[in-house]
């Protein structure tokens, strides 16, 4: 179970990799497409301002999920990896504590704030707000799954050692 666990995690994180790549690769593209046709032929369109928007959103959400399996989110204090086993579990567990107490509001709240994009559309696309919106609630449901297989999904180094042994001898 943990080895499913950890490598849904890892597939997962794979998956906002390239969506994130993607959408700040298309991002780019739509900046130089608005950067060429403003100045060159002097009419941009403006779908291209709102769909780079969009596309910044996506991407620096789902690059938020991949910087939170990394660890190399933003923090005041770099946890501890090595040392007195009571301390790097201790900071484990404080992090998964603030991740859940930052986090899950957004959560909890997102189907009204859902709800209330739904009712809107953007100017210049005139598609709701909400597939925009969506990506707030899908990044942190991510991220908490990140957290839920960093807690449960990585063996201790006893039964790393034990899994080794056992698929080196088959």
């Amino acid at each position: 179970m943990r080895r499913i666990l950890a490598r849904s995690s890892d597939y997962l994180d794979l998956g906002c990799q390239w969506l994130a790549t993607g959408f700040f690769g298309a991002m780019l593209i739509l900046v130089i497409f608005q950067v060429v046709t403003r100045y060159l032929l002097q009419n941009a369109p403006v779908w291209t301002e709102e769909l780079a928007r969009y596309c910044m959103v996506w991407g620096g959400l789902l690059g938020a999920t991949v910087a939170f399996k990394e660890g190399s989110d933003p923090c005041l204090v770099p946890p501890p990896t090595r040392g007195n086993h009571i301390w790097v579990s201790g900071a484990r567990i404080l992090r998964a504590i603030a991740t859940v107490a930052f986090l899950g509001p957004i959560l909890y709240h997102s189907d009204k704030f859902l709800l209330r994009t739904w009712q809107r559309t953007t100017e210049a696309l005139g598609i709701p707000t909400a597939f925009v919106t969506v990506a707030v609630p899908l990044a942190v449901a991510v991220i908490f799954f990140h957290l839920l297989a960093q807690m449960l999904g990585k063996p201790g180094a006893s039964e790393g050692q034990a899994e080794s042994a056992m698929d080196t001898s088959v």
